[in-house]
């Protein structure tokens, strides 16, 4: 079996003993939805990844490895181990993640509600085999409509119509997760993960136990093909069995956007709460704020230990355009770092977890790129006081402390005046004092 290079073994173990053997990672702490950094050009790939304290994300992305599949099984869904021969250089990459940053948490999106679908006549046109669907096109996993076709699950509003058409870019359809066999693939992925000693746990889209996600058409939900009851206790057979056959410590991260799962909890470590917005030209309303508040603190309390809850929020898009540039400047327009500064100071002060402030659905790219703020460089340190607390019992203004400093978080709808314990620097003002002010609709962080 081969091992990793003396030298990076070295790097690794002396960057441990520079941190700290088991130290805790400090706040802010962000993490990556699939998508990275854009507004680094000068970092590599790695150091932009490493930037963050958890990612998600298919494993090539995460660690250049990729599922066992091959010019005679070309099919990631029916794969169920990981590809052996690109397991050392994957180990020699996670080892370089964790020298320059101890703390990252690296989890594979298991794909069971929808995925990249190819009819026979597609996939026979396709030039290379690892181009073909998820599963064979007339796989009985696909969940198919009444016309007996597979119905369409996902895709890019590229016209922006507010609905996927025939006009717009269908990326994935919609997979039977109610089919046994289909959840014992999955089972059997998530246990290939944890085997492989590479990754150290899972990520669920599209969690709900409120609503059905099979819609007869992506932009008609008025009925659904598989009913609530069946979709949810397919949902919970699937987490049993993943909890039954991994062990304590392998984590599971579900994307509930703002909604709690009761039901869910016993067997889940995270909520990805990635916090939709219909109307992708304008900033949260208080009451989508208040139901963020709301489930981060119920997760915070009723999901299972370890926790790592992430919440991210949409940025304001003016320029519905797939232009890079356009999109990193609008990134880091005034209303966009304020909206930055809030949802990061709301994660600060309702959780302990991670924060994330990105692109939404609302563009016609992929989703969740995102720019690097120079807010989040800031040290608070370790959450020292407890969550969701009041400053001075005002409405809608909160504050944490932490081992080097504070943060606030204002929803109160005006501006607020606070006076810390002792003088402080304001990450955003720069300004050394006890006095502050903070903004409506605002966060900020202080540095003793």
């Amino acid at each position: 079996m081969k091992t990793l290079p003396t030298a990076l073994l070295t790097l690794l173990l002396l960057s441990c003993l520079l941190t700290g053997h088991g130290a805790e990672r400090s706040h802010p702490s962000i993490f990556q939805a699939w998508n990275g950094i854009e507004n680094l050009p000068d970092a590599d790939a790695l150091h932009r990844l490493a930037r963050h304290d958890l990612v998600f994300a298919d494993p090539y992305l995460l660690l250049k490895i990729w599922w066992d599949v091959s010019e005679t099984q070309p099919y990631e869904g029916l794969a169920t181990r990981l590809n052996r021969e690109q397991r050392s250089a994957a180990a020699a990459r996670k080892a370089s993640l964790r020298v320059l940053n101890p703390h990252i948490r690296l989890l594979v999106e298991l794909r069971y509600r929808d995925a990249k679908y190819l009819s026979a006549e597609n996939e026979a046109g396709v030039e290379n085999w690892w181009e073909v669907g998820f599963y064979p096109p007339e796989s009985p996993y696909w969940l198919k409509g009444a016309d007996g076709a597979p119905v369409i699950g996902w895709g890019e509003d590229t016209n922006g119509n507010g609905t996927i058409d025939a006009g717009d870019r269908v990326l994935h359809f919609l997979i039977d997760f109610t089919n046994p066999d289909v959840q014992e693939r999955i089972v059997a992925q998530a246990v290939a993960l944890e085997r492989s000693g590479l990754f150290g746990g899972i990520m669920l889209d599209w969690w709900n136990e409120d609503s059905a996600t099979s819609p007869i058409a992506p932009q008609d939900w008025s009925e659904t093909i598989l009913t609530l009851e069946a979709e949810l206790a397919a949902r919970l057979s699937i987490l049993r069995q993943i909890r039954d056959r991994v062990s304590d410590d392998f984590l599971i991260l579900v994307n509930a956007n703002m909604r709690q799962i009761p039901l869910s909890a016993p067997y889940v470590n995270g909520l990805f709460m990635e916090c939709y917005k219909p109307e992708y030209d304008r900033g949260y309303t208080r009451q989508e704020i208040r139901q963020m508040e709301g489930t981060l603190l119920w997760a915070e309390q009723h999901l299972r230990s370890p926790r790592i809850n992430c919440l991210e929020g949409w940025r304001v898009v003016t320029a519905y355009t797939p232009d890079r540039n356009t999109r990193v400047a609008e990134r880091n327009s005034e209303e966009n770092r304020r909206w930055m500064r809030m949802i990061t100071a709301l994660g600060l002060t309702h959780a302990d977890g991670y924060v994330l402030f990105a692109d939404g659905n609302a563009i016609p790219i992929p989703d969740h790129h995102h720019n690097w703020y120079d807010f989040w460089d800031a040290d608070l340190g370790q959450p020292v006081s407890e969550r969701g607390q009041r400053y001075e019992g005002r409405e809608g203004l909160f504050i944490r402390k932490f081992t080097n400093g504070w943060a606030v978080y204002n929803r109160s709808g005006q501006e607020q005046v606070i006076r810390l314990p002792e003088p402080a620097v304001g990450v955003t003002s720069g300004v050394r004092k006890r006095l502050h002010s903070v903004p409506d609709l605002d966060g900020e962080i202080y540095l003793r």
